[in-house]
């Protein structure tokens, strides 16, 4: 996090959460963490952490996207002397490009591969593949009381309804058991069970795989995982060498993967992610404490189906491993059942 964020006329009260040179240092030397209201310890607990990058996804949607209407001089205007180029393409297109660019086969939900890119590779799998007519599964009750909670993405539409997986259709996730401490897949499977519960999502276990974490991790992976499906979560153990995002005192990294939904085209919906788990940092020379290491893999679980940090300490989903907080607090439940109850996604 930044660490410049502070208040100008009181540097002891920065504007948001993360860590910051120590206020109270003698020598001016070492860091202290500020929760959004008060000081910690200067020591610093395990890491977690997030990563959205909606940039490739936003490739993706391409021409599908609506441009937001600006000013006169907010507009992008094509150079003068560029204008007969593009006039003479324009009249091509017409003559040529557009009977072949919108012809579709009356008999199929998706467009025709046509001329020069028959051969091309799908970017996505067959619409619908395993939905349901409605939500597989229903969210636990939440308990009552005071709780915070943040979500990672709102549909640009709509910003009051967060992005969040389709609850008609299973949640298929594969793990890389590599450097993994001995109790790993029991932790990994104990909390899936939990966000399992909490979101009404349901998971699937497809085994076992060799795949490497990759921050660029496509949504779609057809030659290493089934063509007609989206490729499934990827849960790995890695290092800060392998995979440098866990480098220095992160313990782990979760994301979903956005597309655009082609009916809705405003829509996004997670259709895959990663979560990444620091294998040294969780293992039982470094953290002893099972139940702690648990809850970094059930805060990156959060991650994945769409909550954000939050700056209440009584959350799992606080950026900070709290050594006594190893279970969903009430705002954490009650985000996770939210994002477990949003809208189907057949198109996609």
């Amino acid at each position: 996090m930044s660490r410049d964020r502070r208040d100008e006329n009181d540097p002891t009260k920065p504007s948001a959460p993360g860590w910051y040179p120590d206020p109270w240092s003698a020598t001016g030397d070492g860091e202290r963490y500020f929760d959004g209201e008060k000081w910690g310890s200067s020591e610093r607990p395990l890491g977690r952490l997030t990563v959205v990058d909606l940039d490739e996804h936003r490739k993706q949607r391409g021409r599908g996207k609506k441009k937001e209407k600006t000013g006169g001089g907010g507009r992008w205007r094509l150079p003068s002397h560029l204008r007969p180029v593009a006039l003479l393409v324009a009249l091509v297109l017409l003559i040529w490009g557009v009977p072949k660019l919108f012809h579709h086969d009356s008999n199929n939900k998706t467009p025709a591969v046509t001329g020069s890119n028959r051969n091309a590779a799908p970017t996505r799998p067959p619409a619908g593949q395993e939905e349901a007519a409605q939500p597989i599964g229903h969210p636990a009750t939440v308990p009552t009381g005071k709780g915070q909670y943040e979500v990672l993405l709102h549909q640009s539409d709509d910003p009051a309804v967060p992005v969040a997986f389709d609850p008609c259709r299973p949640i298929h996730y594969v793990v890389n058991m590599k450097g993994a401490p001995a109790d790993g897949l029991s932790m990994i499977q104990n909390a899936i069970a939990k966000v399992q519960s909490a979101t009404g999502l349901h998971f699937v276990n497809d085994g076992t795989t060799d795949e490497a974490p990759n921050k660029e991790r496509p949504a779609y992976e057809p030659t290493r995982y089934r063509p007609d499906r989206w490729a499934p979560v990827l849960i790995a153990w890695a290092n800060e060498k392998t995979y440098p995002p866990l480098a220095g005192y992160i313990a782990g990294v979760g994301m979903g993967s956005p597309v655009y939904a082609p009916e809705e085209p405003n829509r996004l919906v997670y259709v895959s992610g990663e979560v990444v788990l620091d294998a040294p940092d969780l293992s039982p020379a470094k953290t002893p404490d099972r139940g702690v290491a648990e809850a970094i893999v059930m805060h990156e679980l959060g991650h994945l189906v769409g909550l954000d940090h939050t700056s209440d300490r009584k959350q799992i989903m606080f950026s900070e491993s709290q050594f006594n907080v190893k279970k969903f607090g009430v705002g954490d439940l009650r985000g996770l059942a939210a994002l477990g109850t949003q809208a189907c996604f057949p198109s996609v």
